[in-house]
């Protein structure tokens, strides 16, 4: 018999959105299915919409309202399913994603986890860039140890079982407690990467991403890394000890949240770069074009489109032509 699987979907005034995203959830074929929703504090209708949804597999459970992690937290113990999946109630699951990752952890007891690549979207849901996509399939197990995340967290089915054991996501992290669970996670467990879509995470103004202040999501995943890394020579990390270090912001950074465009610049530069890498030249310059619109007074931005229409295609960047 296949094993029951839980999504989680925290949420948050996601009313533009969420229906959706449960939509995408719901849709998945040939998977037993429950979704729990977590609703953590919402003041607009997103409840409403919810509680629209004339679905048994559906129920919503009220968050405590201290933040992702904890909201996270709250999903995972009220879970009944043996394999566990997260959807961020503004994004989207692809097509079939559920099926084969329950399938494939049924066919590997040896692992605790299986993750696929993803990809982000704008805020209407057109592409912007695939991550990971074209990386072989192999297990990752060693690569988190060493602090290197390849997936979105939203793009693994876990084990819940193991979950439970390393006790969710931990609620020091205002931000970055998916990567921090991710590092966690190959230190007890097996985690195998495969390059199928499995997320599409959708970039916007108002996500929880780009309403932290840059300075604040750039300490705590250092924090995720340097703890991995402490727990790597030590077997415990100053977080574990109860000593972990205080976020200390400069005036200037006090509101400085990262804004969409440059993120989706930032993204399709990238991409236009491996477009050129790979021959594809014309697309490459339509994505570069696209990027420099996405934040047109970036000149870092224009100067590489101009290297792209001047350089052959299928040179390698090496990551050096970035916006500025």
């Amino acid at each position: 018999m296949m094993s029951l699987l839980s999504v989680l979907i925290p949420m948050r005034n996601a009313e533009p959105y969420v229906a959706a995203a449960l939509d995408s959830v719901l849709s998945q074929r040939d998977v037993q299915l429950e979704v729990v929703i977590i609703d953590d504090g919402s003041t607009d209708r997103s409840v409403q919409i919810v509680e629209q949804i004339n679905d048994p597999r559906v129920r919503i459970i009220r968050g405590p309202r201290k933040g992702i992690a904890a909201a996270f937290n709250a999903g995972l113990a009220a879970a009944r399913g043996e394999i566990l999946a997260r959807c961020d109630a503004d994004d989207l699951y692809p097509p079939d994603r559920l099926a084969w990752q329950v399938k494939w952890l049924d066919e590997h007891p040896e692992f605790g986890a299986v993750c696929g690549s993803y990809s982000t979207i704008t805020e209407k849901g057109a592409l912007i860039a695939e991550q990971h996509h074209d990386e072989p399939a192999e297990e990752i197990t060693g690569e988190l140890r060493s602090g290197i995340g390849r997936s979105h967290m939203c793009a693994y089915a876990f084990r819940t079982s193991i979950l439970r054991q390393i006790s969710g996501c931990r609620e020091w992290f205002v931000t970055s407690e998916d990567a921090d669970l991710q590092y966690r996670l190959s230190e007890v467990a097996r985690v195998w990467y495969e390059p199928r879509p499995s997320y599409l995470y959708r970039l916007h103004a108002v996500s929880i991403t780009h309403t932290q202040r840059s300075a604040e999501r750039a300490f705590y995943a250092a924090m995720a890394q340097k703890f991995q890394e402490q727990r790597r020579k030590s077997g415990s990390d100053d977080l574990e000890q109860g000593a972990p270090p205080e976020l200390k912001l400069l005036a200037s950074e006090e509101s400085s949240p990262h804004h969409p465009r440059d993120h989706i610049q930032k993204l399709l530069l990238g991409r236009s770069w491996k477009e050129h890498a790979a021959g594809r030249k014309l697309r490459a310059m339509t994505t570069g074009l696209r990027a420099c619109f996405a934040k047109p007074r970036n000149l870092g931005a224009w100067r590489s489109l101009l290297a792209l229409m001047l350089k052959r295609a299928g040179g390698v960047n090496n990551g050096r032509m970035r916006a500025s």
